[in-house]
């Protein structure tokens, strides 16, 4: 079906809406979504569009927006989350401009959230404003899912899973910013906290069970850990670090207990499962030959990498919205984990694809091109009128 849209006149609307977006300090943690959550209920409303808030934990909830298509068995998705990142009082110091002003200058939108991503999600709600507006009726239902807790715990994703409309969707777009590239291929990851018991005593009668000691020693296992098989491949390679770790009682007894946090970012093939396992070796031997200490560990999530056939039908689609748009096409592969990653479980073929620069996010002086927020919109539109 062709765009029946003159997307121009939805260029200042968008970049309002972007503006407002970014003007809300909706940081994560502690997960203060709550004023664009009622900003986006009342934009939907003012358009006469479909939306419904589905409770997450509290007051955070994840608000879905619908379109009836001809065809209501089948739809496609955009999603976009509305939690930030915080900013830190050392990083705010390093912005050239309020972080939070949603300033436009020099071609960019500058802001925390402008590229992670509030312009991707701005752009999503716009483009769906213009065809509600055109009266007319695309091929299938179109939803727009915005979410709370991405920069988290994806808690907002997970709820999700257990509504019913999930099942309908044949492409989700995770509108995350890619410089609108679209991106065919996602890593995976697996974090979680391992934990050291070892003895007190007093600092001066030598180290003891020391937990920090082991921590060393299980560090040092880990970096020695062969990933060779996944290194160097055409989605850059796997790889795990620690991330923080918290122990000691005071200057004088030597620590009983530490919790060490580490991350693991997998490229697709590589099944979170097997760092569990590798993780489970390592220990067994610690254990054996430093007795006397225990380490275990929790899972926090486990996220599987994905990838998409290059003769899919969605990927098809996404590409006659590029060339009718006459906005050249390329595919990459997203180096981190998104909402997809979650929403993908329900069997939904995903792409990423979206304004801005993800080298310039969780970050001082983040901003988006204006250019690809309007380009981005011509090309939702298009994809929204794909059949």
């Amino acid at each position: 079906m062709d765009n029946p849209i003159v997307t121009g006149r939805y260029e200042r609307l968008l970049l309002k809406t972007a503006r407002d977006l970014v003007r809300i300090r909706s940081v994560n943690p502690p997960g203060s979504e709550q004023e664009v959550i009622a900003y986006l209920l009342d934009f939907f409303r003012s358009y006469s569009i479909e939306a419904q808030s589905f409770e997450v934990e509290g007051t955070r909830r994840n608000i879905v927006a619908r379109i009836p298509g001809k065809d209501s068995t089948r739809a496609i998705a955009f999603t976009g989350h509305m939690d930030v990142v915080p900013v830190s009082p050392r990083e705010a110091l390093r912005w050239t401009s309020d972080p939070f002003s949603g300033e436009i200058s020099g071609g960019f939108l500058h802001g925390r959230g402008s590229s992670d991503m509030k312009g991707g999600l701005a752009s999503a709600m716009v483009s769906m404003a213009a065809v509600k507006e055109s009266g007319a009726v695309p091929p299938n239902d179109i939803y727009l899912i915005a979410t709370v807790d991405e920069e988290d715990g994806m808690k907002g994703s997970k709820a999700l899973l257990k509504e019913r409309f999930l099942d309908k969707l044949d492409l989700l777009i995770v509108c995350e910013p890619t410089g609108l590239m679209v991106c065919t291929a996602g890593k995976g990851r697996t974090y979680g906290t391992i934990s050291i018991q070892g003895g007190t005593g007093h600092g001066s009668l030598g180290k003891g069970q020391n937990a920090i000691d082991l921590a060393r020693k299980l560090m040092n296992l880990m970096d020695e850990e062969d990933f060779s098989i996944y290194e160097g491949t055409e989605y850059g390679s796997s790889f795990w670090q620690p991330l923080s770790i918290h122990a000691g009682v005071e200057p004088c007894v030597v620590p009983d207990e530490l919790q060490l946090k580490f991350d693991a970012r997998l490229v697709p093939d590589h099944d979170p499962r097997d760092i569990w396992i590798r993780l489970d070796s390592i220990i067994k031997s610690l254990k054996l030959e430093n007795p006397g200490y225990d380490v275990s560990y929790v899972i926090m999530d486990m996220r599987y990498g994905w990838k998409v056939n290059d003769d899919s039908d969605s990927l098809r689609m996404v590409r006659e919205a590029f060339f009718a748009a006459g906005i050249p096409f390329s595919t990459t592969f997203f180096a981190g984990t998104t909402d997809g990653s979650i929403l993908r479980r329900k069997g939904i073929e995903c792409l990423i694809l979206g304004p801005g620069d993800l080298s310039c996010v969780h970050r001082e002086n983040e901003k988006v091109k204006v250019s690809e927020l309007l380009d981005s919109m011509r090309i939702y539109i298009g994809i929204m009128f794909s059949e």
